[in-house]
């Protein structure tokens, strides 16, 4: 699986005990569909390798303790802290979606047609924008909900209808 159609789930941070489990330091928070997990992808090597789960539960709203049917044993846990995991896109609502799972996605403006691919989001309190590859140059876009006018999950498309002079700044 590739990481594009992944999202983070949060960082091993430490092993549990001496039966190989490791607690999650979740960036999510913990919800009941996270339960019934059957696998989870850590990122091992450059790669996204599935992880099956024997138990999981939360300690708290942002550990989860989790124990791997292939770690057994203490140094197996050790090796495993500070790695990324991640769980299928699909597993979220489309309004459970984080905002980082947007990059890749073809921008287009119903006046200007393609705009670009997003290559990153900016958080912040205020309000979170867009960062697009126009060009060749960083085209910054609030994300806002009077802006979108959809998004296609399947085609990787983000549909905007920008005020009019927005874009023009960038032109």
């Amino acid at each position: 699986m590739k990481k594009e159609e992944c999202f983070f789930l949060g960082i091993i941070s430490k092993k549990h005990g001496y039966n190989g489990d490791v607690n999650i330091k979740l960036d999510v928070n913990a919800s009941e569909k996270y339960k019934e997990l059957d696998y989870l992808f850590i990122h091992l090597n450059g790669n996204l390798v599935p992880f099956f789960i024997s138990s999981l539960r939360f300690k708290n709203n942002n550990i989860a303790l989790v124990k791997f049917e292939d770690v057994s044993n203490e140094d197996s846990a050790k090796s495993l802290i500070g790695k990324s995991t991640y769980l299928p896109l699909d597993l979220l609502e489309e309004d459970e979606r984080p905002l980082q799972a947007l990059i890749h996605f073809k921008v287009i403006d119903k006046n200007h047609g393609e705009l670009g691919q997003v290559i990153a989001i900016q958080e912040n309190n205020l309000q979170d924008l867009l960062v697009i590859d126009f060009k060749g140059t960083e085209l910054l876009i609030p994300f806002v909900e009077n802006y979108i006018e959809s998004i296609d999950n399947k085609k990787k498309e983000i549909h905007l209808q920008t005020p009019d002079g927005l874009i023009d700044l960038y032109l």
